[in-house]
């Protein structure tokens, strides 16, 4: 009697440290996750789908749609000439000079809406971070439109010359910033600050981060 008593005593010893061993590594997953949280939502404003062990913790969500991360002014100037040509001469006379230049504000950061996928191994509680890549969310004409234009005798400036030219610049400084190095500029603050705060935690992260214009893409259309 007393030999199972002793058994069940060692039994009952085992299942309640057991019990308490499991109850303190749930609690430390759920401390990890709350900080992973908040991390985001600090440095991002957005709450990102948490997952263990593929079981899904939190949902995404976010309280606004855009964020902007990088503010840049630049200054466009974008001109034209043109001139009448007949048999392919030009005809005196008839070459004019349009310029256009304006300040653009440019802003890099996230679409929100977006798939932010975080993953957190239980057992060593490192975490994985999958992220879309920055994109250029606007450019926003700042201050007057200058215009410069010089007539011809024979070819004058007119308004559809000076509203393509507006089209035209628009369209340069959107291609200004899409070439520039906003865009990478706001994923390294954002991976900065990330691994900053995750790691002040304890915890070690790794983020990747992709396009999902080209996942939406694949397979390759024919």
């Amino acid at each position: 009697m007393k030999h199972y008593l002793g058994i069940c005593l060692v039994l009952v010893t085992l299942a309640v440290i057991g019990f308490f061993a499991l109850h303190r590594c749930t609690l430390a997953v759920d401390h990890t996750v709350m900080e992973v949280r908040d991390a985001f939502a600090e440095v991002l404003k957005v709450q990102p789908q948490i997952k263990i062990d593929q079981r899904v913790i939190l949902a995404q969500t976010a309280p606004i749609a855009e964020l902007a991360v990088v503010t840049k002014e630049e200054q466009v100037t974008l001109g034209f000439s043109e001139h009448l040509e007949v048999l392919s001469m030009q005809v005196p006379l008839t070459e004019k000079k349009l310029t256009a230049e304006a300040t653009f504000r440019l802003k890099a950061g996230f679409d929100l809406s977006e798939p932010f996928s975080v993953s957190i191994d239980p057992a060593t509680h490192d975490i994985r971070a999958t992220m879309p890549h920055a994109k250029i969310l606007s450019v926003e004409q700042e201050g007057e439109l200058v215009y410069h234009g010089d007539d011809a005798m024979l070819n004058r400036v007119t308004d559809q010359d000076r509203a393509e030219i507006l089209n035209d610049l628009q369209n340069a400084a959107r291609d200004t910033a899409e070439k520039s190095s906003l865009k990478s500029e706001a994923e390294q603050q954002v991976t900065e600050r990330l691994k900053e705060l995750i790691n002040h935690n304890g915890q070690s992260i790794q983020l990747e981060w992709h396009d999902l214009a080209a996942k939406m893409e694949y397979p390759p259309r024919k």
